[in-house]
């Protein structure tokens, strides 16, 4: 019966060293799991005093030892957990820096360019009023086609006065900051207001219509006449002119009846 403590001994220093080497091998990428204690006996209870002495022994050993153990296990823990601590930081920078970059593309891909260039210049020119064609308006005789909207009674005042002042226009007095130049832009504002007023009465494209022609119309009135040339028209040079030739000296020689006095034709 002495044998029975060493081979306690012997089997709880056995399960110690299977679970270290369980926990080396088997754990290396996760927490370290105490294996299991074996703490059995074949009996329950000591048979003499050595033997509960020596058991009493063993017990403070084992204990001992299962300390160390599960000191190790919770060493090996907390470094795992300070492994993993340091990845989640990680992961945390790299996806905030990946969410930033993808901020930063969308923005540059969908944000609204900078309206330059090209683009511009033919929205400006959509939008600026258009130069009178020849059918809206004769440059000769300043007279003004005005589109049926603007022919109704309501407008007829202003249009006819705007008519006066075209007809009146001259190379001294046209041309923008011109006397006739700003009664034009003054008519053609309240003509545009008069129109607004109006505008349940017409369609959308009459009004529009009409609009421009009056927004072209108010440029129209800042162009420049051309001097008109007043001189008179001279003769063709092709033209024949009747001449009468000088008169003959009075001579007492009988005329020769061969020289007769003739009306000569004179190309000039």
């Amino acid at each position: 019966m002495r044998t029975t403590p060493h081979i306690k001994t012997s089997i709880a220093a056995l399960a110690l060293a299977v679970g270290l080497t369980g926990a080396s091998n088997g754990q290396s990428d996760g927490p370290a799991i105490a294996a299991p204690m074996m703490n059995w006996e074949f009996v329950d209870r000591s048979s003499t005093f050595a033997e509960g002495a020596q058991r009493g022994y063993a017990s403070v050993l084992r204990g001992a030892g299962e300390l160390a153990y599960m000191d190790s296990l919770a060493a090996i823990n907390y470094q795992e957990a300070f492994r993993k601590a340091l990845e989640n930081r990680v992961a945390y920078t790299k996806a905030a820096m990946e969410i930033k970059a993808m901020r930063a593309e969308y923005r540059e891909r969908y944000a609204p360019r900078p309206f330059v260039g090209e683009a511009r210049k033919r929205a400006i020119e959509f939008y600026l009023p258009k130069k009178l064609t020849a059918t809206q308006f004769n440059a000769d005789t300043s007279e003004i086609v005005w589109p049926h909207i603007l022919r109704q009674s309501e407008y007829a005042p202003i249009c006819t006065e705007i008519n006066q002042v075209f007809k009146s226009r001259t190379f001294e007095n046209s041309g923008d900051g011109s006397p006739t130049q700003l009664t034009i832009d003054k008519l053609t504002k309240s003509l545009a207001a008069l129109l607004r007023e109006n505008i349940n009465s017409m369609s959308a494209e009459q009004y529009i219509y009409a609009s421009e022609f009056i927004r072209s119309l108010n440029l129209e009135g800042k162009s420049i006449v051309p001097p008109r040339n007043n001189v008179e028209v001279e003769p063709a040079k092709n033209e024949l002119i009747e001449s009468t030739p000088p008169a003959m000296p009075q001579t007492d020689k009988p005329a020769d009846p061969g020289t007769i006095p003739v009306k000569v034709r004179a190309k000039i």
